[in-house]
């Protein structure tokens, strides 16, 4: 799932929303929900933590290929 607010609607709180509801939706069916990104993803992580979830571990992800330019990883 991904949540992107227009500048407008900014700090209503909205992506949480999205998020609570979707962890309700899936605790309903039995299943629980992970959350992962980036480790230099501040605001997903604060989005994560504000909803409930905390670190079980970090991990390295592995690509081939050219390294990815360090200011396409900044949100």
């Amino acid at each position: 799932m991904a949540c992107l607010t227009v500048p407008e609607h900014r700090r209503e709180h909205l992506a949480l929303a999205c998020v609570a509801a979707l962890c309700t939706d899936i605790a309903a069916r039995g299943h629980t929900a992970s959350w992962s990104c980036s480790r230099d993803n501040r605001p997903s992580r604060l989005l994560a933590w504000t909803a409930g979830f905390r670190l079980e571990r970090e991990y390295v992800h592995y690509v081939t290929g050219s390294p990815a330019r360090h200011d396409h990883l900044i949100a």
